[in-house]
């Protein structure tokens, strides 16, 4: 075989050995940041909720959000997770974890699901233990999980659904029961306990007239 045949194979070879770059890169990175770009650019256009939007009004323009960046979506933090473990590129790690970020905030401010929105947070700081955003959501979660009595007793009777919303927050979408009689909207808001508990605010066309801190004993506490 000629000298020349085999340095080509030999450089070939070698080239197929050594696989994708082990290091972080700039190529690879610029590319990542170009399909960053985009997803970017899909959220940026969407249009801003009007001030008075009800919470299905603002679930609703997530959802339609995340339909338009699904499968993309997917396949990116796909690309970006196996680029992180190939180079362990610091700038992957943030990235994820501003994303991680993101997606718990709608868990936390939208959906009030405070625990789902604690996994993302946790996992955030797994990938970014710097971020200053994640670490203080934790707390700010943390805080939310469960209602708390000092701040239950400042409700009154004659309060708006916003007031107290400001005081206590909005209780997941699916601890919300409503219904209608005689044209009026009766309504009651459910929060958990950290005894296991839950207290209830009840509502007579948006105001506050009753409200209950033992709505619902602990499991396994003996009923009265």
């Amino acid at each position: 075989m000629p000298r020349k045949t085999l340095l080509v194979l030999f450089i070939l070879a070698t080239a197929c050995a050594s696989g994708p770059p082990t290091r972080p890169n700039d190529k690879e990175w610029g590319q990542i940041m170009t399909d960053y770009a985009w997803i970017e650019s899909v959220r940026k256009a969407q249009p801003a909720p009007p001030a008075n939007a009800s919470r299905k009004q603002l679930i609703d323009i997530a959802l339609d959000t995340q339909r338009k960046l699904e499968p993309t979506y997917t396949a990116f933090t796909e690309k970006v997770r196996e680029y992180l473990d190939r180079t362990h590129d610091p700038r992957a790690a943030k990235l994820l974890a501003v994303e991680k970020v993101l997606m718990g905030d709608t868990y936390m401010n939208l959906l009030s699901r405070y625990d789902k929105a604690l996994e993302f947070y946790r996992a955030a700081v797994q990938l970014d233990p710097s971020s200053a955003e994640a670490n203080q959501r934790i707390a700010i979660a943390e805080s939310r999980r469960f209602v708390s009595i000092n701040a239950f007793a400042n409700i009154r009777a004659g309060m708006s659904e916003d007031e107290v919303r400001k005081l206590i927050g909005l209780p997941r979408e699916d601890w919300i029961k409503q219904v209608v009689q005689n044209g009026r909207v009766y309504s009651v808001w459910i929060y958990p306990k950290s005894d296991g508990g839950a207290s209830a605010v009840y509502f007579d066309n948006g105001v506050v007239y009753h409200t209950n801190w033992n709505a619902a004993a602990p499991p396994g506490a003996p009923s009265r």
